[in-house]
């Protein structure tokens, strides 16, 4: 599908955000403190919070003691959206990235910006890739310039630690950040990374989920190439051998899952094309 296309197609999504976001930018989201409009938060005495321009004459006259009642809100605010995206190069399967991933990417830059948020995009490989990247924008069509840094961006080398800089690289006050990655890097570089993004909201991403693993034959000889490093191997295929591969598969998988539950995160499986349905559905849970 052109890029043109994409674009037509996008709607912008709700989400929901499990904290009251800081600061002063005004947005969507019902955040801390108190102010005079937003959120309707609760009546309390005009005594303890004296503004007459909130009177609540119908709550007031319910009251058995006489009290005036004001009506107080919570302000709206706005949150920094993110997008950590690894373009390493195991992410080079297929059109991992310029595909699902710059769908996904884009989407999220449509939906922060209709929403009110400014939205940044790093790419990472072994360090932030600057030609891969997007400062934080609120602007209308940023989802366009998303798309094409991605679709233009060739996954290469051999570590995605460039992801640990850019967590580095977010404001201290809590964002919304998606870390995208087929996460086949050490368990123990992604416990590093997840730990230099405790202050903040993440949903891991989980680029593949398999979809290698469930598209081998039973028998046969199969090509594959190094992806970090480029080199071929030829691999005579067998169901033993295929079997072997989905377990490990599988338990990699299982561990993920269980590394993200310790830090309260719930991933979103990303299957070749974006589910836009699915994606939905997972913003709206928080």
């Amino acid at each position: 599908m052109s890029g043109s296309a994409h674009e037509a197609a996008f709607q912008p999504l709700p989400y929901r955000l499990r904290w009251r976001p800081q600061g002063i930018l005004p947005g969507a989201h019902p955040g801390h403190g108190e102010g005079t409009e937003g959120e309707f938060r609760r009546h309390v005495p005009l005594l303890r919070h004296p503004d007459p321009r909130r009177l609540d004459l119908r709550a007031s006259l319910r009251d058995p003691y006489g009290e005036l009642h004001v009506r107080q809100f919570a302000p709206r605010r706005a949150v920094p959206v993110a997008a950590l995206v690894d373009l390493s190069g195991s992410m080079r399967f297929g059109d991992t990235v310029a595909g699902g991933v710059a769908d996904l990417c884009a989407l999220l830059a449509l939906s922060a910006a209709r929403s009110g948020d400014s939205f940044v995009l790093f790419g990472c490989d072994g360090q932030v890739r600057e030609a891969a990247s997007l400062p934080f924008a609120r602007r209308r069509g940023i989802e366009v310039e998303v798309r094409q840094r991605l679709v233009g961006a060739r996954p290469s080398g051999m570590t995605a630690t460039g992801l640990i800089e850019a967590a580095g690289r977010l404001p201290p006050r809590r964002a919304f950040v998606f870390l995208v990655s087929d996460f086949l890097m050490p368990m123990p570089e992604i416990e590093r990374l997840l730990d230099a993004l405790w202050r903040h909201d993440v949903v891991p991403v989980l680029v593949g989920a398999g979809a290698l693993e469930d598209a081998l034959p039973r028998w046969g000889l199969v090509e594959l190439a190094d992806l970090e490093t480029g080199a071929p191997r030829l691999v005579v295929m067998r169901p033993t051998l295929r079997e072997r591969w989905r377990r490990q598969a599988r338990e990699r998988w299982q561990a993920l899952q269980r590394l993200f539950a310790e830090r309260g995160l719930r991933s979103f499986e990303l299957r070749g094309a974006l589910d836009t349905d699915a994606l939905a559905r997972r913003l709206m849970e928080g």
